[in-house]
């Protein structure tokens, strides 16, 4: 059993203590205090991994009182799920000393997996409480420990480079995310894919946040095909439904977001953050599906629980999308508010991708915070990097002609006649985009994950459509409908 949950085997240590405590039953075997606290100290693992919390509370303590000093390893187990329950449970202050607690305990006894895991909770609640750049440093603690105890390819090295990728992501680094995240995918490669989800979303936000939409939909098309072939729990789910609803809302697609909505999940609470995330995901569908009244009361309980709480980061998180909602209510005054009480909150987490992610959408608050000097000099200069950010990301989006800029592009009064009646396909449009920004053929193939030969085929239709004869000429026609578009 010690060897299962060693390897997070959580089902097979529950299935194992069944058969068991069966086996026990029938022989009418008595387990003394020694032997019951082992059994205790796994109940409890399991039970957390079941997301019973309580239970495993209970579990974990009576376990501490039953274990001997001696026996390390269930100690530090019980110990490590005490501190995992008081995080779910939205008690900060008291996981993490636990935390801290397990870590030394672990590494102590040389129990380096259980040492790791416990760096990884500490990094986790550091982040909730706000302290980004301590969790972050926390992670480098943890990948000297990986290197030193040659722990590369346990499960727990991909849980530290997703960690790395969130809050990379989170700070808009997006190559070093990107680097993160596919490292996470070779850790995994001797698993079964379901233990994929986590980084194939997190690179399908990372391609959303780039604007690369097509990139994006391969990532979320593997998401959500093992999202239907497996069970998961709701942090994982979270993140897909985030990535999900952001790839949407970028498509322009209200309809998809309906249709989640009407049958999106509901956590029992919010004292965590993938509670947190789950309820901001329902709110973020509430607001683009026109449901305000639902979006404005479910944010008034998520900022109840991230005072009671002390969820720095959620609240930052929250405060971006609270300011679009006040903006669709016609309350500029609160829109400009939160957004400058969200730059506030940035300036110690540096979470400016939360910024980025809707930044269509809070561009003209920042603007208008920037224009009546409504901001002091560290939020004036980070307003400005965002603002700065957006239009970057715009001109990226653009270039990969997506289909929400080509409809606005047709629809302008001086678009050359040639474009509107010969309107290219949505693919000759990408490749277009793909030409100008310096993309050969096989770099393109590569892009759109098509063979070359298909490729040469969409340039030679997009060719004749547009009357030009090669490549330079491509790039003048697209260089010249992106200058009617502003840029």
């Amino acid at each position: 059993m010690w060897l299962a949950q060693s390897q997070h085997q959580y089902n097979d240590v529950g299935d194992m203590i069944t058969e068991t405590e069966a086996a026990l039953a029938e022989h009418n075997i008595v387990l003394n205090d020694a032997l019951q606290g082992e059994f205790n100290a796994l109940r409890a693992q399991v039970a957390i991994n079941q997301n019973k919390p309580e239970d495993a509370l209970i579990l974990s303590e009576q376990a501490l009182g039953q274990l001997p000093s001696t026996t390390y390893r269930s100690r530090i187990v019980a110990t490590s799920v005490v501190g995992e329950v008081h995080h779910c449970l939205g008690n900060l202050s008291r996981a993490l000393p636990m935390m801290q607690q397990t870590e030394k305990m672990a590494r102590q006894y040389h129990v380096y997996h259980q040492a790791l895991w416990a760096l990884l909770q500490q990094s986790e609640i550091l982040l909730a409480q706000g302290y980004v750049q301590n969790a972050f440093e926390l992670l480098d603690q943890a990948f000297k420990l990986v290197k030193e105890q040659h722990l590369q390819q346990v499960p727990l090295h991909e849980f530290l480079l997703r960690l790395r990728a969130q809050i990379l992501w989170c700070w808009n680094r997006l190559d070093e995310a990107e680097e993160a995240a596919q490292k996470s995918l070779d850790v995994l490669a001797p698993y079964d894919e379901t233990k994929l989800l986590h980084a194939y979303s997190m690179l399908a936000r990372i391609a959303i946040t780039r604007g690369e939409q097509d990139k994006a939909a391969r990532y979320l098309e593997k998401c959500n095909g093992m999202m239907d072939r497996s069970l998961y729990h709701i942090d994982w789910r979270a993140n897909t439904d985030l990535a999900n609803l952001l790839y949407w809302q970028q498509s322009g697609n209200h309809e998809r977001i309906q249709q989640w909505l009407h049958h999106a999940e509901e956590p029992d609470g919010a004292c965590n953050h993938f509670q947190q995330l789950q309820w901001r995901n329902i709110a973020r569908a509430c607001i683009h599906a026109g449901e305000l009244e639902r979006a404005e009361q479910i944010f008034a309980m998520l900022d109840e629980s991230c005072e009671k709480h002390q969820l720095v980061t959620d609240k930052n998180r929250n405060l971006v999308l609270q300011a679009i909602l006040s903006k669709q209510q016609d309350n500029r005054p609160q829109a400009l508010n939160q957004i400058k009480t969200a730059l506030e909150l940035t300036n110690s987490t540096g979470m400016v991708g939360l910024f980025l992610c809707d930044g269509s959408a809070i561009c003209d608050l920042l603007q208008e915070l920037v224009d009546i000097k409504a901001l002091n000099e560290l939020e004036l200069h980070r307003a400005r990097q965002l603002l700065r950010e957006m239009t970057s990301k715009e001109r990226n989006r653009s270039v990969h002609f997506d289909e929400n800029f080509v409809e606005k592009l047709l629809n302008l009064p001086d678009i050359p006649e040639l474009i509107r009646t010969s309107p290219l396909t949505q693919r000759e449009w990408q490749v277009l985009g793909l030409i100008y920004t310096g993309y050969s053929n096989e770099q393109i193939a590569a892009e759109l994950d098509v063979a070359s030969t298909t490729i040469k085929t969409h340039i030679r239709n997009l060719y004749q459509k547009l009357n030009i004869a090669n490549r330079q000429q491509a790039i003048e026609t697209a260089e010249n409908l992106l200058k009617l578009m502003g840029f």
